[in-house]
């Protein structure tokens, strides 16, 4: 009769990965020479949980793949093999199709008493890790609720500050100044994520990880900001000081992410707040209007791109750049007068001549007015109705499953009266909360000086500019004619008291009424 054979399996989960698997692989070989067994093969898995599957584990794949080969796997205890009954039944059901036995050195599963006792234990193991998941699930809750920071690094603009147990946010003034200015600058002078992110690189500010780094004394990685990294530290309701979390069933994000509230439908705060309730609306309703999708048209950096328009086809004037011994002969060009192709007659303008007629003429006009900017209201209104409507929703499913007599349905019935008084009065403010124009304590023209053209863009289009350019007639000089361009505005919207959306739809009917003039 040949001799029965046996591999040897251990694992070492992550939470004690300082100790050493020696002892128990030894206990393992000691067991099997006992009764008499051959190892062939010692399998060992290292910072592996108990409760991950057996094809994500590569000693358990050496194990599977000896099955049809051995008699026997033994394991120090019941808990190395798995802590998940789905996990070891699915082990029992491959060794079962191999006529192979699992074992425990420690005596506890025999060859005697496998068929018996493994699923008692396996139920046991399964049981012992949901205490350990659920008493972590209640202390992150519990923490949560407090408004102390759960583990990480902290939101960008803060750092992590008190004893193990209460920690809290407090501001990071260096960081918190960077989100601060960069607010600024997008709310009140015509910035755009992208210049930001480039100027930023410039001022050589390190981004969010490389702050954090270079905070806690560790090696750089020598990271930039990009328009994605900026949008995210300006948009997540952590600037508020409010604790956030996930949407459920949603991926975790700054833009998809939510603030924490408590039993009252109230933000649990972390901490301070960086940006005001009215500067964060703000910024968020910049960013939102300022997102496109793929293949969406975008603007590239010419002052007068989308505001100069071609007369014959109410098409945009694009700028061509060109120098020549380092002067400048850029043009505006209607790309549908161009070519063999072309549907009107050329009309092409000389770019640097028409960008100083603009601005001259602009800032005479509107030069001395006080710039004013659309104050959304505090959008957190409607952020914390849609969670407390969430958690509503979640409760009422509950209440269905229990007795209505008993003490858990009192329970949740006091809660949802809570949640529904919070409910109407976040959907009363929301409801009547409303925007207005603010100002911005510069003028027109202190705000022209201190922006790029991207920013000079923006200004023109406040006030709705329209450069309407004719082709030149011919057989004229070949010099710039202002009389080829007629300049028109409709005005500050705040002169019209409208607020961006209803200023965006008068754009549209100006745009409409000059295609009908053009098309006569």
């Amino acid at each position: 009769m040949s001799q029965p054979t046996c591999v040897i399996y251990d694992r070492l989960s992550r939470l004690f990965a300082e100790e050493a698997p020696d002892h128990r692989i030894a206990a393992c070989k000691a067991y099997a020479e006992q009764r008499g067994w051959k190892v062939v093969h010692v399998a060992t898995d290292t910072n592996v949980s108990g409760a991950s599957k057996l094809e994500d584990r590569p000693g358990m794949r050496e194990v599977l793949s000896w099955l049809p080969r051995v008699d026997f796997v033994v394991a120090a205890k019941l808990d190395r093999y798995a802590r998940s009954v789905l996990e070891f039944q699915r082990l029992l059901d491959a060794a079962k199709s191999t006529k192979t036995t699992i074992i425990t050195a420690d005596g506890v599963v025999s060859p005697e008493n496998a068929s018996i006792i493994i699923n008692v234990l396996a139920a046991f193991a399964e049981y012992e890790r949901d205490m350990i998941k659920s008493r972590i699930t209640d202390s992150k809750k519990h923490f949560r609720s407090r408004g102390n920071h759960l583990g990480g690094l902290a939101p960008y603009g803060y750092a992590v500050s008190g004893p193990i147990n209460n920690k809290r946010w407090v501001i990071d003034e260096s960081a918190a100044s960077v989100l601060r200015d960069c607010a600024d600058k997008l709310i009140n002078h015509g910035g755009s994520l992208t210049g930001l992110a480039r100027e930023l690189n410039e001022r050589g500010v390190l981004p969010p990880a490389d702050h954090a780094r270079q905070r806690d004394g560790r090696k750089l990685r020598n990271q930039r900001w990009h328009s994605t990294t900026l949008r995210d530290v300006l948009y997540t309701p952590a600037l508020r000081g409010w604790q956030v979390q996930a949407v459920p069933g949603e991926k975790r994000g700054a833009l998809t992410n939510q603030p924490v509230l408590d039993a009252e439908g109230k933000p649990v705060s972390g901490g301070p707040e960086i940006l005001s309730a009215e500067t964060w609306s703000a910024v968020r309703a910049i960013i939102d209007g300022k997102s496109k999708g793929r293949g969406s048209e975008r603007t590239g950096k010419a002052l007068l791109l989308h505001v100069a328009l071609c007369s014959e086809c109410n098409g945009p004037m694009y700028r061509q750049r060109r120098a020549v011994n380092g002067k400048d002969y850029s043009t505006y060009v209607c790309r549908n007068g161009v070519g063999k192709r072309g549907i009107h007659k050329p009309n092409v303008i000389i770019a640097r001549h028409l960008e100083e007629l603009v601005t001259a003429d602009y800032l005479k006009r509107f030069g001395s007015f006080a710039l004013m900017r659309w104050a959304e209201p505090d959008g957190s209104a409607v952020l914390q109705l849609s969670e407390v409507t969430g958690q509503i929703e979640r409760l009422a499913g509950n209440l269905a499953q229990l007795d209505p007599n008993g003490t858990a349905a009192r329970v949740v019935i006091g809660q949802l009266t809570s949640l529904e008084k919070r409910q109407a009065e976040l959907a009363a403010e929301a409801d009547h909360a409303e925007g207005r124009w603010v100002s911005t304590d510069n003028t027109i023209a202190t705000e022209w000086e201190q922006r790029d053209e991207e920013g000079r863009r923006g200004l023109l289009a406040d006030l709705g500019a329209r450069l309407v350019i004719r082709p030149a007639t011919p057989g004229a000089p070949k010099r710039f004619d202002p009389e080829r361009a007629t300049l028109t505005y409709s005005g500050p919207s705040w002169w019209q008291d409208l607020n961006p959306a209803e200023a965006a739809l008068v754009d549209i009917a100006r745009e409409e009424e000059l295609s009908d003039q053009f098309a006569v």
